[in-house]
């Protein structure tokens, strides 16, 4: 029986093809059954990584028949590049960072996996994808501008922060234009500025996100502060009832499971985890609820 690794370098050339099929299908999914901040950012991050081990074997194939990886192994890098800041987001809890990093990872590495599925590349066909490339970074500064301008709660510093580096991508992307049209042989120097966009198309994507979120955050806290008080208020009814005879010990407990997921929401939202605050905080007040309904069926003589 095979090893894995041995497995993996008797791909077959039908094989390949498929692979690469799947990968570049997910790469356009959003997993929207994944709860929460932290876990799309995982699941973006598994997929550019699966990406990159395709993208890899492709590289290594063409490579063996002869054919330049050259423009190809600069898009890896790339690739690489936002991978590695993902990852790194990731165990900051940064999970905005993360997540927006490893997108363009992915895009990266499917323009890699497109150019190895064609013929060897000519030096027209990279102009005209990094021209594609350029035209789809464009987009995204749109979409963030679209965004900015709809957002009246984000504060004006930050907002002008937002905007200059959105223009100085598109002064680099006008700057990679321009090389692309000059003829030079190399555009590895268009290439470059294409990525220097990208990080600060990224940059502006996760301080957009961030801010959108603190009016979230403020009313996390808010609630949280008005759970406190509440589950205060039925420990000391409980105190009363449990003064009266009545056994409480379960209440209690359920109380305590309550606070807990108030501690719970209190990390998350400080690792900028909303939604999963959000969701602790929902539970922690169903509990809550029921709580104070059964305080009130012992209250009846």
């Amino acid at each position: 029986m095979l090893r894995p690794r041995c497995l993996r370098m008797t791909i077959s050339r039908t094989a390949v093809p498929f692979l690469v099929l799947t990968v570049l299908s997910l790469t356009f999914v959003s997993p929207i059954a994944a709860q929460g901040d932290e876990a799309k950012a995982r699941v973006f991050i598994q997929i550019a990584e699966k990406a990159r081990e395709v993208a890899l074997q492709l590289i290594e194939r063409a490579k063996a028949a002869g054919q330049d990886v050259s423009a190809v192994t600069l898009q890896l890098d790339q690739g690489t590049t936002f991978l590695n800041r993902a990852r790194q987001a990731y165990q900051d809890k940064q999970y905005d960072e993360a997540l927006a990093n490893a997108r363009l990872a992915q895009e990266e590495y499917r323009d890699a996996m497109k150019s190895l599925r064609s013929e060897p590349s000519s030096l027209e066909l990279d102009k005209s994808r990094l021209l594609e490339a350029i035209g789809r970074a464009r987009d995204r500064i749109r979409k963030v501008n679209d965004a900015l301008s709809g957002n009246t709660e984000i504060e004006a510093g930050l907002k002008e922060e937002i905007t200059a580096k959105l223009k100085q991508a598109e002064a680099l992307l006008n700057e990679a234009e321009s090389i692309l049209g000059t003829g030079a042989k190399n555009a590895s120097e268009a290439a470059h500025k294409l990525a220097q966009a990208e990080k600060l198309i990224s940059e502006a994507f996760v301080l957009l996100r961030q801010a959108s979120h603190r009016p979230r955050m403020q009313r996390a806290e808010a609630t949280l502060k008005g759970l406190e008080r509440e589950i205060s208020r039925l420990e000391a009814d409980l105190d009363r009832l449990e003064k009266r005879g009545v056994n409480v010990d379960g209440l209690r407990g359920r109380l305590a499971d309550a606070r807990n997921l108030l501690q719970s929401a209190q990390e998350k939202a400080s690792h900028g985890d909303v939604s999963g605050a959000l969701a602790d905080i929902q539970q922690a007040r169903e509990i809550a609820q029921q709580v104070r309904k059964e305080i009130a069926k012992n209250r009846k003589p």
